[in-house]
């Protein structure tokens, strides 16, 4: 059946409207953690670093700028911990970025130690934070704004390396390079810290995602399982009154005088046998697969049974079945199963075929176990066909139910075998099932109502699907 596309409604909504909460919690969760690490290691760094650079002899009007700056991320950082509105964070958030770039400024501009740290927590914490949405253009601002300020400020006294962190005859001094070393041990540590957090939310998201889509999964399950109950239940309860219809009217028709009335009777009775194939395919594939019975099975015998229950249909047809290959070649598998597999597949070949072809099937020993190979010289199929073929309930023939080769695809699965399929059009068909020596039991029994994805382009069955 073909798959509807998705359409906004109220289904999408919520969809959207569950990823846009997991979005939140999973930020605000992330938004706790960087807090925590703004107090137990941003702050103290910012504390230890205008510590050092008074105790290594600061100029009075840096010392005071760097205290103020460090005073006033502190404050912003130890408010948010008993509010934590929207508004105050975003507000914190941006002062934070000017207090950086006045310790920046404040030890030497572009040529500061600390200018890496800077630039890369803020640009790292503006793109975590993107609630409210102006905020990442903001702080971008600030930042773009700090460096061109830095830049026209670089040949003036404020923008220059002074006081302990001046370069010496010999090069930087070892107040520079000490605080440099802290800043990029610091920065290394916070990039850690947030790859970390990162990796965190990305689990945290896959989790979650993962077990919406298995709630999602088990729901259509479960119905799909109701609904499939019902109509088989539905199925069966028409077989009954279709054996009555069909057995009444052709007894009729047998009785008849009339001959008008014979022949609308005979027209009832082929309608009710066609549904009642119908109803047969449908409960064939509605049961699914039940377990394996394994036993020793020739599979040229099976065929053979096959072309000698099938004589009757493939007169009518005017064509013929001709099998050949290996008679002794022995496979423990589920002979009914496999029997009815290769029905699906010759019934379609024998009615894809003209009056007076040939439909081959060849039984080849194989290293791997056997190959049976049913070849027809029908019409082929398109390569549309060819693609849509591999949905149940697509078919060709008018009257037939799309149902046969997701059934034989299925019970040959089941056995640990494949299918595979080529035709070209008005060339024929060639269909190949491999099974292994001995069955394979899957693990999970593989369901014929699924689309048949090891159908590779080009590679389906038969014209006229039944």
């Amino acid at each position: 059946m073909e798959a509807f596309p998705c359409r906004p409604g109220p289904a999408g909504a919520a969809e959207r409207g569950r990823m846009e909460l997991l979005r939140r919690r999973i930020f605000e969760e992330m938004g706790r953690g960087s807090h925590r690490w703004r107090l137990t290691w941003l702050l103290p760094f910012h504390f230890l670093t205008v510590a050092l650079l008074i105790f290594w002899g600061e100029s009075q009007w840096r010392a005071i700028v760097q205290v103020v700056a460090v005073f006033v991320f502190a404050s912003l950082t130890i408010a948010r911990v008993f509010d934590g509105a929207g508004r105050l964070k975003a507000v914190a958030f941006l002062l934070g970025i000017c207090a950086n770039l006045a310790l920046v400024a404040t030890t030497g501009g572009l040529a500061s130690p600390l200018i890496a740290t800077s630039v890369l927590l803020i640009v790292v914490a503006g793109t975590i934070m993107s609630e409210p949405p102006w905020l990442p253009i903001a702080a971008f601002g600030i930042l773009v704004t700090g460096f061109l300020s830095f830049a026209m400020l670089a040949h003036t006294p404020i923008g220059q390396l002074v006081g302990p962190l001046h370069a010496g005859p010999t090069g930087a001094s070892a107040e520079y390079v000490s605080l440099a070393m802290l800043a990029t041990v610091f920065t290394m540590v916070g990039v850690a810290r947030v790859g970390h957090g990162l990796t965190r939310a990305y689990e945290r998201a896959a989790v979650e995602l993962a077990g919406r889509r298995e709630e999602l999964c088990t729901e259509n399950v479960a119905r799909t399982r109701v609904l499939d109950g019902l109509a088989a239940r539905l199925a069966h309860e028409v077989k009954n009154p279709l054996a009555a219809i069909k057995g009444l009217s052709t007894h009729m028709a047998r009785q008849a005088t009339d001959p008008k009335a014979a022949e609308r009777l005979a027209i009832v009775a082929a309608e009710a046998d066609r549904l009642q194939s119908i109803v047969d395919g449908f409960l064939s594939f509605s049961r699914g697969l039940d377990d394996l019975k394994l036993g020793p099975t020739r599979p040229y015998e099976v065929a053979r049974e096959l072309a000698v229950l099938l004589e009757t249909r493939v007169e009518e047809a005017g064509v013929a079945i001709a099998v050949t290959g290996d008679p002794d070649l022995m496979l423990d598998a589920d002979a009914s199963k496999l029997r009815q597999a290769l029905l699906n597949i010759v019934l379609n070949a024998v009615e894809a075929s003209p009056r007076g072809s040939t439909v081959g099937v060849a039984v080849q020993r194989d290293c791997d176990g056997a190959r049976l190979v049913v070849r027809d010289d029908g019409v082929g199929m398109t390569p549309d066909v060819l693609d849509r073929i591999r949905k149940p309930y697509f078919t060709t023939k008018e009257g037939g139910t799309g149902l046969g080769l997701a059934v034989a695809r299925g019970l040959v699965e089941q056995h640990g075998g494949t299918l595979e399929f080529k035709s070209t059009a008005n060339k024929g068909t060639t269909v190949t099932i491999q099974l292994p020596t001995k069955a394979k039991l899957c693990a999970r029994l593989p369901d014929p109502r699924r689309t048949g994805a090891e159908v590779e382009s080009g590679s389906p069955a038969t014209a006229g699907v039944r």
